[in-house]
């Protein structure tokens, strides 16, 4: 499918095999962005371009997996808040680093505000907890961890744009990452279904707003 001006929400996924979901209208567009945060904000920011053209405003929704110490494999994620998890955790890195809170239009909050245990935390790689980098993160004991959240949430909130994502976890971050294709063929279908749930809930929201008007 090409970008077109009826489009109302593109899903964005590192990588398809993450995601077993067919789009069933016009209304949206599935569009591969690549894993990791440079991949990913590449892909957005060309993708940003087309939108602009278009003068179009739609919904973004990342949506994959995520490794987790704290929900089994298989569990759904809605998350609400989003920050960087390399190595801007502590110092003068904080300076220019964003704490973002949103399900919808995103939202910079003060570090101090910050719930890091509710937040998704995006690093350049898989986390493993018998890793000497895992040990400088763990006590923010986070929601999950990813390779692109963070770095979507923040473009979206620099360009004002609505953003959700939905993860599934895909391993507990014990080093069983070898297993993920393997793993992939027992949730992409679940997260499909998952999907497909929360697009009928958008489409029920809009014909509500429609009748109220």
């Amino acid at each position: 499918m090409i970008l077109h001006q009826d489009i109302e929400t593109i899903i964005l996924v590192a990588n398809k095999n993450e995601l077993s979901f067919t789009a069933t209208d016009k209304s949206t567009f599935i569009y591969e962005i690549g894993v990791g945060k440079i991949n990913a904000l590449l892909s957005l920011a060309t993708l940003y371009e087309d939108i602009k053209a278009l003068g179009i405003r739609p919904l973004l929704l990342n949506v994959g997996t995520v490794g987790s110490i704290r929900h089994p494999v298989g569990h759904v994620l809605y998350p609400a808040y989003y920050a960087q998890g390399d190595a801007y955790t502590d110092g003068f890195f904080l300076e220019n680093t964003l704490f973002l809170r949103g399900q919808g239009l995103m939202e910079s909050i003060p570090m101090d505000e910050f719930p890091y245990e509710e937040a998704l935390l995006t690093s350049d790689r898989f986390i493993n907890v018998t890793t000497a980098f895992y040990q400088d993160i763990k006590d923010f004991n986070p929601l999950a961890f990813d390779m692109e959240g963070y770095a979507l949430a923040s473009f979206c909130y620099q360009k004002n744009l609505p953003f959700h994502s939905i993860k599934i976890v895909s391993d507990n971050c014990d080093g069983t990452v070898k297993d993920w294709e393997s793993i992939l063929g027992e949730i992409s279908g679940r997260l499909g279904n998952i999907l497909d749930q929360f697009m009928r809930s958008l489409d029920q929201g809009k014909m509500a707003t429609s009748s109220v008007s």
